[in-house]
C-alpha cells in the first residue's frame, strides 16, 4: 500500500474521531435546559392582561365555556389567537443577561413599550436588537431577548381577538328564521315553510353553512344597524341570537347588537340568505315538426 493510501486512511480515521467527539461530548451531562418567559405551560394560563400605548388594556378570560374578552358585554374569544399569545409562557429566550447588566430605558424597558401579564407574571416588551430582529423582554430580573413573534398581536384591537366563528361548534341550531323563510328542526329532519319544493339535502347543506359560518373579519358595529332580522335559535342551552343585515354587496355584513360587533362575511349572501331555487322541470313539450 503507498504512502498516500496510508494517509488518506489516517484523514478518514481522525475525521470519524472528531464527529464521534462532536456527537457524544465526553465529560459533558448534555445541553443546558432552555431558559423559557415563565415556567407556565400555555394550556395552564387562565388569565391575560395587555398594557399598549397606542390602544386601551385587554382582559382576557378562561371561563367553564371558553376564552372570553372581558368587555360589557364579555365577547367569545378566537382559540387559535389565544393559543398564539399563550405560546409565549414557554417561549425559549435566544439569550439572557441580568437585568442590572444593560440599560433598561435605553432597551424601552423603563418604562416598558407594552407588557403582557399572564396569570401573576408579568412580561414588559421592549425594542428590537438591530442585528437579529429579536424583541427584548423583562422577565423579573431577568432581561431576555426572542424571536419577535408577539408584538402584532398585543398591539391589535379588541376586535381581533373576537371568535370569527357566528357559533362555537357546541351551540347546535334549531331553527333559522329569515324574511320569506323559516326553517325548523322535527324529529324527521328540517321542515320549510312555503318552500316544500326544495330538497330536505338542501336544507340541511343550508343549515350547516350557517353552523359553520365564519367572518372574514369582526369590527365594533356601526351605530343604529338597519336592515332584515334574522334569528337563529340554539339548543343546549336554548336561547336566540339576532343578526341584523346590514349590508348584502358587495360583501355580507351581519350585526350583532348584543353583542355590539358585525361580522365582515364575504360574498356570502346568496349561499346564507335564501335557499337554492329548485332544479328545472322537464315538462315534456317539443317543438311541432
Amino acid at each position: 500500500m503507498t504512502s498516500r493510501w496510508i494517509l488518506n486512511l489516517l484523514l478518514l480515521g481522525a475525521v470519524a474521531a472528531l464527529a464521534l467527539v462532536a456527537y457524544y461530548q465526553p465529560g459533558q451531562e448534555g445541553k443546558p435546559a432552555p431558559v423559557t418567559l415563565t415556567a407556565l405551560q400555555p394550556d395552564q394560563v387562565r388569565r391575560i392582561h395587555i398594557e399598549r400605548r397606542l390602544r386601551p388594556p385587554l382582559e382576557l378570560q378562561r371561563t367553564a365555556q371558553g376564552w372570553v374578552i372581558e368587555r360589557q358585554p364579555p365577547l367569545p374569544a378566537d382559540d387559535f389567537q389565544i393559543k398564539s399569545l399563550t405560546r409565549l409562557a414557554s417561549q425559549e429566550a435566544v439569550r439572557s443577561y441580568a437585568a442590572a447588566e444593560l440599560d433598561a430605558a435605553a432597551l424601552q424597558l423603563d418604562p416598558p413599550a407594552s407588557s403582557v401579564t399572564l396569570d401573576d407574571i408579568r412580561l414588559d416588551f421592549g425594542t428590537l436588537e438591530p442585528l437579529d430582529g429579536l424583541r427584548y423582554v423583562k422577565v423579573g430580573e431577568r432581561i431576555l431577548l426572542i424571536p419577535d413573534l408577539y408584538q402584532h398581536l398585543i398591539d391589535a384591537d379588541y376586535t381581533r381577538f373576537v371568535r370569527r366563528r357566528l357559533f362555537a361548534p357546541a351551540q347546535r341550531i334549531e331553527a333559522i328564521e329569515l324574511p320569506g323563510l323559516a326553517v325548523r328542526k322535527n324529529d324527521g329532519g328540517w321542515s320549510v315553510k312555503d318552500h316544500e319544493d326544495v330538497s330536505s339535502d338542501e336544507v340541511q347543506r343550508f343549515v350547516e353553512r350557517w353552523q359553520d359560518a365564519a367572518a372574514l373579519t369582526v369590527r365594533p358595529m356601526e351605530e343604529k344597524p338597519r336592515g332584515d332580522r334574522i334569528q337563529v335559535r340554539l339548543g343546549a342551552p336554548q336561547r336566540t341570537v339576532t343578526f341584523i343585515v346590514t349590508r348584502r354587496e358587495p360583501e355580507l355584513v351581519l350585526a350583532r347588537p348584543d353583542l355590539g360587533i358585525q361580522y365582515q362575511l364575504g360574498n356570502q349572501a346568496d349561499s346564507l340568505l335564501q335557499l337554492p331555487p329548485p332544479p328545472a322541470t322537464d315538462t315534456g313539450d317539443q317543438a311541432p315538426l
